[in-house]
């Protein structure tokens, strides 16, 4: 048998397990979004660093899908 058969993590592990980038004005979703891009933007985010990169994304991504529902009324 291979690892701990009966894992737990407790509340305050799972707090410290993953600490969000950046500021952050409202609850994050539970899951990540994923989406492919064109290899030449990827390469080019994946030369920014962590902060950068998610900081850009969720801002770009938030403004964009707000001001679409916005507009949908």
């Amino acid at each position: 048998m291979r690892g701990n058969p009966s894992p737990v993590q407790t509340d305050e592990f799972k707090k410290r397990q993953f600490k969000p980038v950046g500021e952050v004005d409202s609850p994050l979703a539970r899951k990540p979004t994923s989406v492919k891009l064109p290899q030449d933007v990827a390469e080019e985010l994946d030369s920014w660093t962590k902060e950068e990169r998610v900081m850009f994304l969720r801002s770009l991504i938030t403004n964009a899908v707000r001001e679409r529902v916005k507009a949908a009324g």
